[in-house]
């Protein structure tokens, strides 16, 4: 009987890690640190801030931190530089108990929870909660107690929220047979299910009130449920199970029964009993021989039969050797195999050889291991494209990685070992850098994987996020190499997605020479609605030359009672208080405890009362006052910190907390300026500083000619009449030694023509019916007013905004084509920027079921984008006898009254 926390490789405790084997095109770096002894999980905080918590068996929870794209060690050393985040106060360590799972809440951005299992007795383990504040776990709250453990092993410790935003949590069989097969009674042997403030969840398969059933149940007949984890796209929650003859990973659904201790790998196919998806055989393999007519391939598939049931499963590597006809042989994935115990036939694919009968010979399995540990779904991009979405898991005995690929449908295609050396292997886990990362229990160091090589590409993590509805999430953004200059990323919502989803922050980021590798962080969030339907939309992360990256994001839909604040910010003087309201939305079924404190930021703001609300079903409207005090310090620095209202299993909400501060500050500026004009446009730049009392602005030396600030707001305004470069020197001054000056350079340049980007349609794509795309960008220096949609040469519409985005009636899908004879049609884009300058692109369609044959004389189009600055298109450039006479540039604003229909757009 495998024990994954007791087990003692001692040569691994005695000596330095040794470095992993890994496949080729990757590289391993070892961080070390003799903090992390008997490591038991670890999983990276939400929030983009690139801490990686990680759970000890003797209670401890360390935290280490990405700085500037790695992680941060001591000066000159391997050695990790780690924090203590929490000690639980009581640990049961024997065995396989202890501190053994951790799990972020589903709106961990705004409510800092952080969830954790723990055996705290012989007899008794719990989930607890702890809120984070700065880095520190403060407010412990037992959410779960009561969980059996035999104090001995498997104990599970699998933890996690579901994308229905319920707290799951797995359970073995304590080692001893306890809540096996049929038992609804106890919670081991077991994956059970709650709601966030820890009651059972009232569609729990098995809740029968008041019989005899534990009402927490979800699935059953799991030996050894260690770890598990929820697949990113589909939601589906992949267990990993040691087993006694058979390593098992199982995807489990309401009422799923594994089959233990009846079954291990020959579940039956009925009564909710579910087989494997992955196996591999216990410290060994599995060999089975063929039958003498046991190979027949037809059409590049080949059926095998075995002499006995051989428990195969799609995905499954095998190695055929001995059958007559060599052509058989080789190492081949099974293509199908019949789920149901005793069956004897599989396939392979083996494409490009003749039809043919053979026989004899075996079919062996890979050796993967004897006890499978932490397992986790490839979610970024840095690794190459076709690991995007594959499952990680590692073993304990044999410490390989195994790598599994999926399907379309989320079957599994392959199983192959990937890596070898991961001593002592627990956990693995996707790091906000997009790299791949493990820990063993015995090794005390973390091993981060990486492509030896890349080609400059958009690094994103968290392709798949789940919000809580009212709630927030964070993926995070870097460069996959040192770029030679700035690149900019632009973060937008894609067309057709809920705009219940949104941007909160990061849509635009800047990646430098120096500052690449450090994942910067986009926030979205999910507003609230009144429906029960889950909301999505994709996000997409582009670059100008790079591929274009894709997330996803679905809300956790929740109509439960909300906080209502009376303000999201409060200033408080120093050495004084300030106040603000809380009350509900709706009224709550029972009695509701808000709990108030602060959780980032300046330590010197605190609650001084109301920092536990109570709401029931009489006063759940009326407001209640907390009241926030700044403390008296010695320093001129006004302090922020960031204040959380935590309703546990409902809602959550932040406020900001200022401290006004009343010594006198010399002024900063804080701004950045702006360093490039173009002649005839219209230059800003707003001079941003601080001090005490507020600072006034005024520019110093040489001023340009026809350049003015504001004093008061600090907005620099001139309109260039010449290229050249200028000096500027502004000054901020409050009367506080010393002013603060900032002395910059403006280069101008002429207008330069504007460059026409247009995205639908294509060349030569088929369009038809009143909803039709036609829109595209303007790209250039200062920005473009408005754009012309041509068809056959004829202005059919034209679009006026600011944001250089523009459509064919002001919004998505509103060319109708229903007026356009079948066949080929050209269609032009023509934009102009705020000097006049024109640029277009120009395709040709194919309308309905007509030939997509140009006609005679017809451009063949430009394959959507045109540098060019020609005038809009004449009867003769057509081709289509049908087109307008030649407008100049500067005249097509006379036309904009005249061809404008649209709305106000939508945003995108």
């Amino acid at each position: 009987m495998r024990t994954p926390l007791m087990a003692s490789l001692l040569f691994l405790m005695m000596s330095a890690p040794a470095r992993a084997t890994v496949p080729a095109g990757f590289v391993e770096t070892n961080y070390s640190s003799n903090q992390l002894s008997a490591a038991t999980g670890m999983a990276w905080a939400p929030d983009g801030s690139g801490r990686l918590f990680i759970t000890l068996k003797n209670g401890v929870v360390r935290t280490v931190a990405l700085k500037d794209g790695v992680l941060e060690t001591q000066p000159g050393t391997s050695t990790l530089v780690t924090r203590t985040f929490a000690t639980e106060p009581s640990v049961y360590t024997n065995s396989e108990c202890g501190l053994i799972g951790i799990a972020f809440d589903p709106n961990y951005v705004v409510n800092r929870y952080v969830y954790f299992f723990v055996t705290v007795s012989a007899t008794e383990q719990r989930i607890v909660r702890y809120t984070d504040s700065n880095g520190t776990g403060i407010a412990r709250t037992e959410v779960v107690t009561k969980l059996p453990t035999n104090g001995q092993n498997h104990d599970g410790g699998g933890l996690g929220f579901g994308p229905d935003g319920k707290l799951y949590w797995s359970i073995g069989d304590l080692g001893n047979g306890t809540g096996v097969d049929a038992d609804l009674t106890s919670m081991a042997a077991k994956v059970s299910r709650a709601n966030l403030d820890g009651t059972p969840a009232n569609d729990n398969p098995f809740n029968d009130g008041v019989g005899p059933n534990n009402e927490y149940i979800w699935a059953r007949g799991l030996r050894n449920p260690f770890t598990f984890t929820f697949q990113p796209t589909s939601g589906q929650l992949w267990v990993n199970g040691v087993g006694t003859g058979y390593e098992q990973v199982f995807v489990v659904n309401r009422r799923s029964h594994a089959g233990y201790d009846d079954y291990e790998n020959n579940q039956p196919v009925t009564n909710d009993y579910i087989p494997p998806v992955i196996k591999y055989r216990t410290n060994g393999v599995d060999a089975r021989n063929l039958t003498a007519a046991g190979a027949v391939r037809s059409g590049g598939v080949t059926t095998f039969t075995t002499t006995g049931a051989h428990g195969f499963r799609k995905g499954e590597r095998l190695t055929l050797e001995g059958v007559t006809d060599a052509s058989f042989n080789g190492t081949f994935y099974v293509a199908s195999a019949n789920n149901a115990p005793g069956t004897t036939t599989f396939t392979v694919a083996q494409p490009g050889l003749p039809d043919a009968t053979s026989g004899g010979g075996s079919a062996t399995t890979q050796g993967l291991g004897g006890s499978i540990t932490g397992g986790t779904f490839y979610d970024a991009t840095l690794f190459p494209p076709e690991y995007r979405g594959n499952y990680f898991f590692g073993d304990y005995n044999s410490g390989q990685v195994t790598r599994a690929t999926l399907a379309e449908d989320d079957s599994v295609a392959t199983v192959d070992e990937w890596g070898t050396g991961f001593s002592s292997s627990v956990d693995m886990a996707v790091g906000p850098d997009g790299a791949l990362y493990a820990i063993g229990h015995t090794a005390s160091v973390v091993r981060r994987v990486t492509p030896a090589a890349s080609v400059q590409k958009l690094v994103v993590s968290g392709l798949n996020l789940r919000l809580m509805e009212g709630g927030r999430a964070a993926f995070t953004v870097r460069l996959a190499q040192a770029p030679a200059a700035p690149v900019t990323v632009a973060v937008a919502r894609a067309a057709g997605g809920s705009e219940d989803l949104r941007l909160l922050g990061g849509d635009t980021l800047t990646f430098s020479p120096q500052n690449w590798s450090a994942p910067q962080v986009v926030m979205l969030e999910a507003a609230e609605d009144v429906d029960a339907v889950a909301d999505t939309a994709t996000f997409d992360v582009s670059s100008d030359g790079l591929r274009t990256e894709s997330v996803v994001a679905t809300t956790i839909d929740n109509n439960s009672p909300r906080l209502v604040l009376s303000t999201t910010r409060v200033s408080v003087p120093e050495g004084g208080t300030a106040t603000f309201t809380v009350a509900l939305s709706l009224r709550p079924s029972s009695t509701v405890t808000v709990t108030v404190a602060p959780t980032q930021g300046d330590a010197d703001l605190t609650v001084a009362s109301g920092g536990t609300l109570t709401f029931t079903s009489s006063n759940w409207s009326t407001p209640q006052t907390v009241t926030l005090q700044a403390a008296q310090d010695a320093d001129n620095v006004s302090g922020v910190a960031t204040i959380t209202l935590a309703m546990p299993g409902l809602d959550a909400r932040t406020l900001e907390a200022v401290e006004a501060d009343d010594e006198p500050l010399a002024p900063s500026i804080s701004s950045t300026p702006v360093t490039t004009a173009v002649v005839g446009a219209a230059y800003r730049y707003d001079v941003e500083a601080e001090g005490r009392p507020v600072p006034t602005y005024s520019l110093e030396g040489t001023v340009p000619q026809g350049m003015s600030i504001d004093a008061a707001t600090g907005l620099i305004t001139w309109t260039p009449s010449a290229a050249g470069t200028v000096d500027v020197r502004v000054r901020a001054s409050n009367g506080v030694s010393p002013a603060a000056d900032q002395a910059f350079s403006i280069t101008t340049k002429a207008d330069e023509a504007p460059r026409a980007v247009l995205t639908r349609p294509t060349q030569g794509e088929h369009v038809s019916g009143a909803t039709a795309e036609f829109f595209g960008d303007c790209v250039d220096d200062v920005g473009c007013t408005h754009a012309g949609f041509y068809v056959d040469g004829t202005l059919e519409y034209t679009d006026v905004r600011s944001d250089n985005h523009f459509h064919f009636g002001g919004e998505h899908n509103r060319w109708d084509t229903t007026g356009l004879t079948p066949g080929p049609h050209t269609v032009r884009f023509v934009v102009v920027d705020t000097q006049g300058l024109p640029a277009e692109a120009t395709v040709t369609v194919c309308v309905g079921d007509g030939s997509c044959e140009p006609a005679a004389g017809t451009d063949a189009g430009t394959g959507g984008t045109d540098a060019g600055t020609s005038p809009p298109p004449t009867e003769d450039e057509s081709g289509c006898g049908c087109g307008a006479a030649p407008v100049a540039p500067l005249a097509w604003l006379a036309l904009v009254a005249l061809a404008t229909r649209r709305k106000r757009p939508r945003a995108e």
